[in-house]
């Protein structure tokens, strides 16, 4: 990706005149707004924020309210649609994105689609009363994140180039994790009372991504791209794996290693209830406890190894290790008799996390196939982020029935496969070529 060395002069739309900063989408600008990194974090500790404490806490508390019996059941529905929802709208998003003329920008509709969506959906799941309005709003927080991550993401590799992404990706990578650690410290206060637990996150992310809006210089596109064909509209949703196989190698190795991370925070509220036998009123207090554990060692680790990563030029081995921790905590988590026992699991599960998240995104966007128009790939890469949710909600009612007794679900064979997972998807990435 290049600099320009002169803006280039558009000829004014049939709607009016086109702002005076527009630039072709290969274009990267001189010198990004002071403070973009700043706001592209904030926004995306805001979407992580109303995203995490509905995937951690919100929704088991409301599908608990709507019927605690079927409480799992219901959390695995919604989960697999939602999941279906995230194949889709990825790249989607991002190919609309990248093709957009829009006078605001390619970037700036989908962050003001992201705000409205996360309203739609916290109003949708705080007034839910039965199943299907908790799964339209559990789609429209999907729909949200989404849009979100993928655009942030985007602006990230628009406007900053490629040997000066590292520190900013550490830090935006952190940012879903830093925004669960918001999301779960509201919690604290509040017990179960879903209005302030959903609505300050909510607000959060919604003030977060209209500051970026409102700052960021996002160019209007100056190219005319022809109307897609058919097999170009096919094409949002599909990356050649031969012809690109290291982009192959990273989906895999990024399903598999958040397929573990799946398997965990996708139910471990229910185990803490069931399991650990926790209060609801007290659940938040704990899922903030390993919140906590989490953010930080990820936030401690994450820039340090990610200027250790730039220095020596190497991100696979990273990778690997951090795959490995990450199975390392899984088992621990499977074997926890307590809740002192499952913190010491999620602080393992952290480290690894921290390492990943310092490494794992400055590799996939050095192997994107069409860097001039990188939204549509990073949709399609974010898919392997999500898809892990739909097919562990899945599996994940087979593997916690093996076995199941008067103790409850076997959490231990769930826990167990999300560490295998994970480790498999460490040694998935020393397949990628072209990279160290």
């Amino acid at each position: 990706m290049t600099h320009p060395t002169q803006r280039e002069s558009v000829p004014a739309a049939a709607g009016g005149p086109v702002p005076e900063f527009a630039t072709s989408p290969a274009e990267t600008p001189r010198q990004p707004r002071r403070g973009l990194v700043f706001f592209l974090v904030l926004a995306m500790v805001g979407a992580g924020a109303a995203q995490m404490s509905a995937a951690l806490l919100t929704l088991t508390l409301k599908a608990t309210e709507l019927n605690a019996a079927t409480a799992t059941t219901t959390i695995s529905i919604s989960s697999a649609v939602a999941g279906i929802l995230t194949l889709v709208a990825l790249p989607l998003v991002g190919a609309l994105s990248d093709r957009s003329r829009s006078r605001w920008g390619r970037r700036r509709p989908y962050l003001l689609l992201a705000a409205l969506a996360f309203v739609i959906g916290g109003v949708l799941l705080v007034m839910a009363q039965n199943v299907p309005v908790f799964v339209a709003a559990h789609l429209m927080i999907t729909l949200g994140f989404v849009s979100a991550s993928v655009t942030l993401i985007a602006l990230l590799t628009d406007q900053l180039p490629e040997d000066g992404r590292g520190p900013a990706t550490a830090l935006l990578s952190m940012g879903t994790p830093v925004g669960a650690l918001f999301g779960m410290a509201v919690a604290v206060p509040f017990g179960d009372q879903l209005l302030p637990l959903v609505g300050i996150p909510t607000v959060l992310a919604v003030l977060s991504l209209l500051c970026l809006v409102f700052m960021v210089k996002d160019p209007q596109r100056a190219e005319i791209r022809p109307r897609a064909t058919r097999s170009e509209l096919l094409g949002i949703f599909w990356v050649n794996p031969i012809r690109h196989s290291a982009f192959a190698w990273v989906f895999t190795s990024r399903m598999l290693v958040f397929s573990g991370v799946a398997a965990l925070n996708g139910y471990q509220a229910i185990y803490m209830l069931q399991r650990l036998h926790l209060e609801p009123a007290s659940l938040g207090t704990a899922i903030l406890l390993t919140v906590v554990l989490n953010a930080g060692i990820t936030m401690l680790v994450a820039p340090v190894i990610g200027r250790i990563s730039d220095r020596l030029g190497m991100r696979k081995p990273f990778i690997l290790a951090a795959a490995v921790i990450l199975g390392i905590g899984l088992v621990l988590a499977s074997m926890a008799p307590n809740l002192p026992m499952y913190l010491v699991a999620c602080t393992v599960v952290g480290l690894g996390q921290g390492v990943y998240f310092a490494v794992e995104l400055v590799l996939a966007t050095q192997i994107l196939p069409d860097k001039t128009n990188p939204a549509k790939d990073l949709g399609i890469l974010k898919i392997a982020d999500n898809l892990p949710v739909t097919i562990v909600s899945v599996v994940a009612p087979f593997l916690l029935a093996l076995g199941a007794g008067a103790t409850g679900p076997n959490f231990s064979a769930l826990f167990l496969t999300g560490a295998l997972a994970s480790i498999l998807g460490g040694f998935a990435i020393l397949f990628v070529r072209g990279t160290r």
